[in-house]
């Protein structure tokens, strides 16, 4: 019993200073700045004027100023729509070819656009563009 008793206070003393160095590093300048996922939206791919799949895209924007982080998150259904339309505008301009992204600059500036008119210069740092699901139409 003695020597369960001292396991767990020596167990307990190792564990304790790498959780106070895990706290202090949270807010350490290496620490990754907090972003906002927009959820993925569905894509129609049109080849010959038809649906021929759909794919997938996911964007996450980096939030530079963390105290604008709020005012980001509040107007994410605004940022749904004005991605989903830089996507769209970027299938009418050859950016998205047959559901893959072939210039992703355009599209990135396109949405850092709109991004800029909704909250200001500099709130949003980067911006993540992921495809991560394509699947074909039901025929």
């Amino acid at each position: 019993m003695r020597g369960l008793l001292s396991a767990l206070s020596l167990a307990l003393v190792l564990t304790l200073p790498s959780a106070q160095s895990a706290i202090a590093n949270e807010g350490a300048p290496g620490a990754l700045p907090p972003s906002v996922r927009i959820k993925p939206l569905m894509v129609p791919v049109v080849n010959a004027g038809r649906i021929e799949k759909y794919t997938q895209v996911e964007v996450n924007l980096e939030v530079g100023d963390a105290l604008k982080l709020g005012e980001v998150q509040l107007s994410i259904p605004r940022l749904q729509d004005a991605i989903l339309t830089a996507i769209y505008k970027g299938v009418d301009e050859g950016w998205i070819v047959r559901g893959n992204i072939a210039n992703v600059p355009a599209l990135r500036r396109r949405i850092d656009e709109s991004v800029v008119a909704m909250f200001g210069k500099d709130v949003v740092t980067r911006i993540l563009i992921t495809p991560i699901a394509r699947q074909s139409s039901l025929q």
